[in-house]
């Protein structure tokens, strides 16, 4: 799996969790939002919501009845109280009930105290149900603040002709007290004057709006009105319907509205710190390793090559068995890559500071090379020069001689160094020449066996089966030939062989040459850098004429040329350099 697909993944899943997760707030928090909406709703009419609630949440022991404790909370809160009913009257079990409630009702007594014929400081609701067989009868009742403050009122305000409201103080009291209001409307509902009321509260009733304000067990506040028929004026008294006791400007707001508030709030709060987290994560996730390879990339670039560590020498990629950790995993193709390439560049750069080190040996060998030559060339020009010397014409020969040969020695190594930096700069090869390669080896190698130095019966030369014609530039190949045949006989004791076999076409898929010895052979090292420029196998401060280009003036000749040049050896197995070119490069003749 390349390193895109593991991405695409990691972000798909991690969408998917994201959405998981805020879908599980959403619902946490409408829950959470209907249940507060439930709790207002029961604080508001436990008459009608709680009690039906109580009921269905009891548990029937044999103890009795055991009930809902935060329904029985809420009835505190509500300062109100609770009594259960056996069929006879008796109550049978109470909650938070007052001293001056009855222990056992009347039925003519307790439909008083509903219809509010009898003066009864509380209102009383009940409710009746069966379950499990049993029949329930609940009562519960709060405190009438209502109507004894609208009595009072009516008793008590006044409105003056200047159109003030006059309250006694106990009244402004209770009504602050309670978080209630006072209005005073004329016939046609418009408000003459008001005592502690809120803005959001009309100021105009029409006969609609004052009937549904009165009944309807939603609204914020409980209304109680009294209508004096003399006057055609009606005290409207309020008090909030919520035991909370908001008042003022409070009641601008819904308790429903602030809980949606609050819901809302708390989803939109989570979904931001969910995908703050999440970025935080990533960061950590992804940002690590790329911070790691930048670091890394910026360490090559100052050729230190190993992967960065941590303060204890442990690389911050791997764990102490060597696996990847697992945030540095899904970039393993690109961790490789630098890795490959950080190999690669120390090798260059090992290569680079062998190559100059090779370079400094090449250059002070060659150096040398060349001066013992022009010494010689100096000395006997010396000599010859010399005044108090008469030399005779075979001495001027022999000396002559000498000369000749040390500045043809010296030709060659100049022309070495031409010829390996114009093949360096990617020189190509002339037009060549239309040769029988048969004849024309046999009689290379007749040239090379010309030298006093090898004895012609080491050298063997195996044709091919049939005329090859090829068009080669063959002072190039000739060049080569002469390089490799002479490192063969040189360096290697004076009973080596060196056997030359060319392969056709049907004998080889390409047409090669190759060029065996039976000597020592070579070691890998030596193998591997007999064809680098700087390379010299042999000891500068040995008898053996050379210029340590040969062999990499061989490979890149034959490389201008089309073909391929390989070494294979061993020590004491000897060497074969095979020479081959592509089936494109030559042509069988035909008989």
């Amino acid at each position: 799996m390349n390193m895109k697909r593991r991405l695409a993944l990691k972000f798909i899943l991690q969408l998917v969790i994201a959405g998981l997760a805020s879908l599980l707030i959403i619902w946490f928090s409408a829950n959470w939002i209907n249940q507060q909406f439930a709790d207002i709703s029961i604080s508001r009419d436990f008459a009608s919501i709680g009690l039906d609630r109580l009921v269905e949440s009891s548990k029937l022991t044999k103890d009795g009845i055991v009930f809902d404790q935060k329904l029985l909370d809420q009835v505190k809160q509500n300062k109100g109280w609770l009594q259960s009913l056996d069929e006879n009257g008796r109550v049978e079990q109470s909650f938070n009930t007052p001293s001056d409630v009855p222990k056992q009702y009347i039925p003519g007594e307790f439909a008083g105290y509903i219809t509010k014929r009898i003066d009864f400081p509380y209102d009383v609701y009940f409710w009746v149900r069966e379950k499990n067989g049993k029949l329930f009868t609940l009562i519960y009742g709060v405190r009438d603040e209502l109507t004894p403050l609208l009595n009072q009122v009516s008793k008590e305000a006044k409105f003056t002709s200047n159109k003030k409201l006059e309250l006694p103080i106990f009244i402004q009291e209770k009504t602050k007290a309670l978080g209630g209001y006072i209005q005073l409307l004329d016939e046609k509902g418009r408000e003459l004057v008001s005592y502690n009321k809120p803005t959001s509260i009309a100021e105009q009733y029409n006969l609609r709006d004052l009937a549904i304000r009165t009944i309807d067990q939603e609204q914020a506040f409980q209304l109680a009105s009294f209508y004096n028929s003399e006057t055609k004026l009606t005290w409207l008294v309020a008090l909030p319907r919520s035991s909370s006791g908001s008042n003022g400007e409070g009641a601008m707001v819904s308790e429903e509205t602030k809980v949606l508030f609050i819901g809302v709030g708390t989803i939109f709060i989570a979904i931001i710190a969910l995908f703050v987290l999440l970025s935080l994560w990533n960061a950590h996730r992804f940002g690590g390793p790329l911070l790691h390879m930048l670091v890394w990339l910026d360490s090559l670039g100052k050729s230190i090559y190993e992967e960065p560590s941590d303060r204890k020498g442990i690389v911050r990629s791997r764990t102490r068995s060597g696996r990847w950790r697992s945030r540095y995993r899904v970039f393993m193709d690109v961790m490789n890559s630098i890795q490959k390439l950080s190999e690669t560049l120390q090798q260059n750069d090992e290569l680079r500071k062998q190559n100059n080190r090779l370079r400094e040996e090449w250059i002070s060998g060659i150096t040398h090379d060349l001066k013992t030559p022009l010494s010689s060339i100096k000395g006997y020009a010396h000599m010859l020069s010399e005044e108090s010397y008469e030399w005779n014409v075979e001495e001027v020969r022999k000396f002559s001689t000498i000369m000749l040969e040390k500045s043809g020695h010296m030709d060659m190594l100049i022309n070495d160094l031409a010829m390996t930096y114009r093949l360096s700069a990617g020189v190509d090869a002339p037009e060549g020449d239309k040769i029988e390669l048969n004849e024309w080896l046999r009689a290379m190698l007749d040239q090379v066996a010309v030298n006093p130095s090898f004895d012609k019966s080491r050298i063997l030369f195996r044709p091919a089966e049939k005329r090859i014609v090829v068009e080669l530039y063959t002072p190039w190949l000739e060049r080569v030939i002469m390089n490799i045949a002479a490192n063969a006989l040189i360096h290697n004791p004076p009973e080596t062989i060196l056997t030359v076999t060319l392969y056709g076409p049907s004998e080889q898929s390409s047409m090669t040459i190759t060029l065996s010895d039976n000597g020592r052979g070579m070691d890998e090292l030596s193998a591997s850098k007999l064809f680098d420029r700087y390379y010299r196998g042999t000891n500068t401060s040995s008898m053996i004429e050379g210029s340590g280009l040969g062999m990499a003036i061989s490979k890149s000749l034959v490389e201008a040329m089309g073909g391929n040049i390989t070494v294979k050896t061993s020590i004491g197995n000897g060497t074969t350099i095979q020479l081959s070119w592509p089936l494109l490069a030559y042509e069988a003749e035909k008989e």
